[in-house]
């Protein structure tokens, strides 16, 4: 089985569509404590997100990621985290905006990292492998949370500052959770046309055996054969040679 992050997102641990699909309502639930996380930058400045849908997609995914990874604490996984929480973020964006060299902010990649901490140190039941990346994983937060001399006297410092009281707002949290991290992918009833021409037109055997593995129901096993059999009789886009010279 490859690393969980090898996995394009949607084909490992599917994104909600919408606010409503999460339980921000009831504040018991960890999704509340998500949404508070959010609005505690949101309050600080606005965000270049459009709202809350990427963070905790972006945040659910690396969580389930983490969560299914062997040898978590031993493994440095900084820059899959970071490269797979900006892929998620400027997908989003993308649907919005047609500005183009944009990359995710800063304070909105930080924000969703301490969503994922929350996400697995809530957890009731934890590994011992887990807990000792999660203290790994925290206290490089807190350093990356660490502002220069030049933000500490400058007018952006008050939109960052926030990142400081997120660790409190998480250890003071009540509750626990036992939420589903299993690899779920996204029902291919929501599956672009793009997602077969750059992703799963280019799997192996061995991947198409491992993409099914992930799936928890045989109806969704077959929805995913039956997608990619409608997608493969289609017309094909050519692939050139690397080598090829026009």
């Amino acid at each position: 089985m490859k690393n969980p992050f090898e996995w394009f997102h949607s084909l490992y641990y599917g994104e909600r569509l919408s606010l409503q699909d999460f339980d921000t309502k009831n504040p018991a639930s960890l999704d509340a404590l998500l949404k508070q996380i959010f609005m505690t930058g949101h309050k600080a400045g606005k965000y270049r997100m459009k709202n809350s849908l990427p963070a905790f997609n972006a945040a659910y995914y690396v969580a389930a990621c983490l969560f299914n990874s062997e040898a978590v604490d031993e493994t440095n996984f900084d820059d899959d985290i970071d490269t797979k929480i900006r892929e998620i973020w400027l997908e989003d964006y993308k649907r919005y905006h047609k500005e183009k060299n944009v990359k995710c902010p800063y304070r909105e990649l930080m924000l969703i990292k301490w969503m994922v901490y929350a996400i697995l140190t809530l957890q009731e039941s934890k590994s011992n492998e887990m807990i000792l990346f999660l203290d790994d994983f925290r206290s490089e937060l807190r350093a990356a949370n660490e502002p220069d001399e030049d933000l500490l006297h400058s007018e952006e410092y008050e939109r960052y500052a926030f990142l400081f009281d997120l660790p409190g707002i998480i250890e003071k949290w009540p509750y626990r959770y036992h939420t589903d991290l299993r690899p779920h992918p996204l029902s291919p009833q929501y599956f672009s046309g793009d997602l077969w021409v750059k992703v799963v037109r280019h799997y192996s055997l061995n991947d198409y055996k491992c993409q099914l593995r992930l799936y928890q129901t045989k109806e969704e096993q077959l929805a995913f054969l039956k997608w990619s059999k409608e997608e493969s009789l289609r017309p094909q886009p050519y692939d050139f040679p690397e080598d090829c010279l026009f």
